[in-house]
């Protein structure tokens, strides 16, 4: 990865290389909460499992999302899906394959990396330019070691990753409890 310098366009596919490498492919279990532009704020948790081409995503203000067999299944019904175009259903989802995103500068998204950056002891911040007006910025954070993204702002949207686990390919989740946030949830680098 080429960190601490200005990034250009073409380079976008390249990172987002790098990032993929960070992942090791197997079923995780993510847990955090997402924040949208008008401040609301809802809790997650995602059970991802690349390799068996499935996730399942449980929300505490909503119903429960899930890819299974080549279908997505949400509040909206059933669709005919391929595992990579589900997971553009939510933003969460692309948490645990944030090399997935569409803002690698891969195609006519309007974002691309300009900046990778080591921050704290385990991950990286990269920063995102807007096409249109270089001012306009969007930041992921990456942990190294696992090459889940721990924390995402986008459009005045926050997704915090605050728990990630490796799970067993055959482990039955219990069902999923979000307890009240009663304070900041401090993020570790």
């Amino acid at each position: 990865m080429r960190f601490d310098e200005v990034l250009t366009r073409s380079d976008g596919p390249a990172i987002a290389a790098d990032v993929a490498a960070l992942r090791t492919p197997g079923r995780y279990v993510l847990e955090g909460v997402h924040q949208d532009g008008s401040r609301r704020h809802w809790q997650f948790r995602l059970d991802m499992d690349e390799s068996q081409e499935r996730w399942t995503l449980d929300r505490s203000d909503g119903p429960t999302m899930w890819f299974r067999d080549g279908v997505l299944h949400d509040a909206d019904g059933d669709l005919e899906d391929t595992f990579a175009h589900s997971t553009v259903a939510g933003a969460v989802v692309r948490m645990a394959l944030p090399d997935q995103l569409l803002w690698w500068g891969r195609g006519p998204e309007s974002f691309s990396p300009v900046l990778v950056q080591h921050i704290g002891e385990r991950s990286v911040l990269v920063t995102f330019e807007h096409r249109a007006d270089p001012a306009f910025r969007t930041t992921l954070v990456v942990d190294e070691h696992d090459g889940i993204a721990r924390r995402r702002f986008e459009l005045g949207e926050l997704t915090h990753v605050f728990s990630a686990r490796r799970a067993d390919p055959d482990e039955v989740l219990p069902p999923a409890r979000f307890e009240p946030l009663t304070d900041w949830i401090r993020p570790v680098y």
